[in-house]
């Protein structure tokens, strides 16, 4: 198996993880970010990696891997309302999540070296 492959999965359960943690347990990193901002980078990142698994012998823009990302991030919002961790499902947040993941998907296109 590919090492993007295994990378790509285990950020996958990574993102999982961290959505299961109360507000609590999530790490307060001093540094005030907007929350919408954490969620594009965090689906960014997985745009990226998810091109490096399965896109990078396509043509076009690879939107089977940005429906998975999008897909992934509602999911994800959904699994924190069934948690009940006091935390709650955010339309914006899912927003968030896609566009990020299309920027993480756009970036990769244009600058990884195939």
């Amino acid at each position: 198996m590919d090492k993007w492959k295994i990378g790509f999965g285990l950020y996958c359960g990574l993102v999982l993880y961290v959505s299961s943690m109360s507000p609590g347990e999530i790490p307060d990193g001093g540094i005030t970010v907007s929350d919408k901002a954490l969620h594009m980078v965090e689906y960014g990142i997985m745009g990226i990696l998810g091109w490096a698994a399965f896109g990078r012998g396509g043509a076009g823009f690879p939107w089977g891997l940005l429906a998975f990302c999008v897909c992934f991030g509602i999911g994800d919002e959904c699994f924190q309302d069934w948690l009940d961790h006091a935390r709650t499902p955010d339309v914006w947040d899912s927003a968030a999540d896609a566009a990020g993941a299309f920027i993480g998907l756009l970036l990769s296109m244009v600058f990884w070296k195939r």
